[in-house]
């Protein structure tokens, strides 16, 4: 499917502007070559501090935290169609 640069502008003026700091931020995200550099209170606003604050289901965040990080260190990824 062949994807117009209109569609894109058509798509994204369908997004309420209360979304467009996160679609902005989203579509940063996707060039590599422009990393943001974000300061304590650009974090705090970003809504991801407190994120699990009201989850009852994964017991003591930091634990969780934890076994998330050692479970991404220790994911083998499968090989792609080269064998690497």
């Amino acid at each position: 499917m062949a994807v117009s640069e209109q569609a894109i502008l058509d798509a994204l003026h369908q997004i309420p502007e209360e979304r467009w700091e996160q679609v902005l931020s989203f579509v940063q995200s996707l060039n590599p070559g422009e990393r943001a550099i974000y300061t304590g209170a650009d974090m705090l606003q970003s809504g991801i501090v407190g994120l699990w604050a009201d989850r009852d289901d994964i017991g003591d965040t930091r634990e969780f935290a934890r076994r998330l990080r050692r479970q991404a260190e220790n994911r083998h990824e499968a090989p792609d169609a080269t064998g690497q």
